[in-house]
């Protein structure tokens, strides 16, 4: 089969057209939601395996040779059980979930053939869109994992993790996810010829040269369907919802995320 290509991002960056349109361009992606978009099988709530490995994967490129193969022995089997329950042709198949993000590496080195997009959006917009499943569940250890890095932390800005201080505090941890998860993600630069790094932004103004892009990449061909299918529902009308804060509202967000908004060149 040819592949897997996964789409890796942190939630609410794009992902979800990005697997619209690997669908409608013949890639397999298994049982998605229809509104999120996310493939079902690699969801952390029902499947136990693709938790454990997110949980110990997240420091894989520290581990030694025999942590490094039994992770990738883990992973081997999740995704070919993943292609023989849900794959239903010899062709081109990935998923999109965000979590998976964390296990990059481990299945960029389990499957040499393996190719992976990696989705990017302005921080502060993502920082508004707020995503119920990682930070009104903090308490999970694997929200923790994927919000700090870590699944030890209690406290945040020097308040306990509850839910008062979670609503008052939201922009900041939302836009400390963003960093995590991006950050994390921008390993994949290692991995050269089998990673490839898209803006969201660049998508929303270019939809028919960046998906262009994208597939030349993949190697598989942009159907004619998909390119009309994108020119009608790509649009850059939800860029810079951020520029209606007040400048007060971004003062802490922009210390905790300004550093990587400089570095890929959104300040």
């Amino acid at each position: 089969m040819k592949g897997p290509f996964p789409i890796f991002c942190r939630g609410h960056s794009g992902g979800r057209m990005v697997c619209e349109a690997f669908i409608r361009n013949g890639i397999a992606m298994g049982n998605v939601t229809e509104h999120h978009k996310d493939t079902v099988y690699f969801s952390i709530r029902t499947n136990e395996r693709v938790r454990e490995l997110i949980l110990n994967a997240y420091n894989y490129l520290n581990c030694d040779g025999a942590e490094k193969q039994t992770l990738k022995e883990v992973a081997r089997k999740t995704v070919l059980r993943f292609v023989e329950s849900e794959i239903q042709h010899n062709g081109p198949f990935g998923w999109k979930i965000d979590p998976t993000m964390f296990i990059m590496p481990v299945v960029l080195d389990t499957f040499p053939t393996a190719k992976a997009i990696h989705i990017i959006r302005d921080g502060r917009d993502v920082m508004l869109s707020r995503l119920d499943a990682r930070i009104e569940q903090i308490d999970d250890p694997v929200n923790k994992l994927m919000v700090f890095g870590r699944t030890d932390v209690d406290s945040f800005e020097g308040e306990p993790l509850e839910k008062r201080w979670i609503k008052k505090l939201r922009n900041e941890l939302e836009m400390q996810h963003w960093v995590t998860s991006v950050e994390y993600g921008l390993r994949g630069k290692s991995y050269a010829d089998r990673y490839l790094e898209v803006k969201y932004e660049d998508i929303c103004h270019n939809p028919i040269e960046i998906f262009q892009k994208i597939f030349d990449f993949l190697e598989v061909p942009f159907q004619e369907s998909t390119k009309e299918w994108l020119k009608k529902a790509v649009s850059p009308r939800r860029i810079g919802k951020w520029c209606h804060l007040p400048p007060q509202a971004l003062k802490r967000p922009l210390e905790i995320g300004g550093h990587l908004l400089e570095k890929l060149n959104y300040l």
